[in-house]
């Protein structure tokens, strides 16, 4: 009898402990409520440098995945992390006790990445893409993919082609809406663009899923042609590789626990 006491005094113990523990997990309403606390960043992202600009004192702790950092933020681990507002949004559909704070860090510019040497793609990639704003495609697209309705994402299905031109394409799975898996597909809001240029221009298109940091270097040293999976436009990646006319027009946010 004395034992079991003990052994239920002791989880009694351990759940007081992890109530109070949740009871203490930062209250934040406000960005300026991030101040010295621990912030979850994407690995090979620019999220680090966009911390130190906004939020004071903050520590950073980086993360290969999304999901790692979702886990990380509601054990408390950190307080918040950075992503961009669509993805930010994918994650609130799928995780309760989460939020999007108001205050929007940046406005970007999302593009294709391309190969430096690849002049040539990066033309004809921008003659596609102005077309398909022409004739309101684009528009199609970025309602469809970033819409609620979860049936009409789907990606258009094109003819088979025996072409021997091949665009090496990379991506990041975990990038929802732009890049993400459905039913053992690759499918999302870039993937469904490069499908169409790819189409229009008599490609046969190889999508290579990559980590996030391997993706420039994947360009540079030409192992892919082109890359995509909200993929932000900055001075600092102009010097390494070439890019697409903006596909998208977005900004950075912070996602934190609810109260």
């Amino acid at each position: 009898m004395l034992k079991r006491s003990s052994k239920f005094f002791l989880g009694l113990l351990v759940l007081l402990e992890m109530v109070g523990c949740n009871r203490n997990l930062a209250s934040i309403q406000l960005l300026e409520d991030l101040t010295d606390k621990n912030i979850g960043v994407y690995m090979g992202s620019t999220y680090d440098t966009i911390v130190e600009e906004h939020i004071e004192g903050a520590s950073i702790l980086y993360f290969n995945t999304y999901s790692d950092q979702i886990a990380a933020l509601k054990s408390g681990k950190i307080d918040g992390f950075l992503t961009d507002e669509p993805l930010a949004k994918e994650i609130l559909k799928t995780n309760d006790g989460l939020k999007v704070l108001d205050e929007k860090l940046t406005e970007d510019s999302y593009a294709f990445a391309i190969n430096p040497n690849r002049k040539d793609l990066q033309i004809a990639v921008n003659t596609q893409l102005q077309k398909m704003k022409n004739e309101g495609k684009l528009q199609a697209m970025e309602e469809k993919w970033m819409g609620s309705d979860e049936s009409k994402k789907v990606l258009e299905k094109y003819e088979e082609t025996s072409t021997s031109k091949v665009l090496k394409f990379a991506t990041v799975s975990g990038s929802s809406p732009f890049a993400y898996m459905k039913e053992n597909e690759i499918v999302g809001y870039d993937i469904d663009i490069i499908r169409f240029i790819c189409h229009e221009l008599g490609y046969r298109l190889e999508v290579i899923e990559m980590s996030f940091e391997g993706i420039l270097p994947a360009l540079q040293s030409g192992k892919v042609d082109m890359a995509g999976c909200s993929i932000i436009v900055t001075e600092e990646r102009k010097k390494s590789v070439l890019f697409s006319d903006p596909n998208y027009t977005g900004g950075i946010v912070v996602v934190v626990r609810e109260e």
